[in-house]
């Protein structure tokens, strides 16, 4: 199993464990870790595609974030 291939699982469990406890409101934060780990992996052995869309999913992930931020703190 390639490093790659070992990420790319992580990144998995982690949106399954996420969804699996609390639900779909795991997905601004689980996005975001999961790029966070991407980036990581990325930086490390330097694979430019995986920066490239783990920085997407970061910026996906914070936006995400910010909007359920807002949706909660107006009710």
């Amino acid at each position: 199993m390639t490093a790659r291939n070992k990420v790319l699982t992580i990144m998995g469990i982690i949106i399954l464990m996420g969804v699996i406890s609390i639900g779909f409101f795991v997905f601004p934060i689980g996005i975001s870790m999961c790029a966070i780990t991407g980036l990581c992996y990325g930086c490390k052995y330097k694979d430019k595609l995986f920066i490239r869309w783990s920085s997407v999913g970061l910026v996906i992930g914070i936006g995400l974030s910010i909007y359920t931020w807002c949706l909660i703190s107006s009710m």
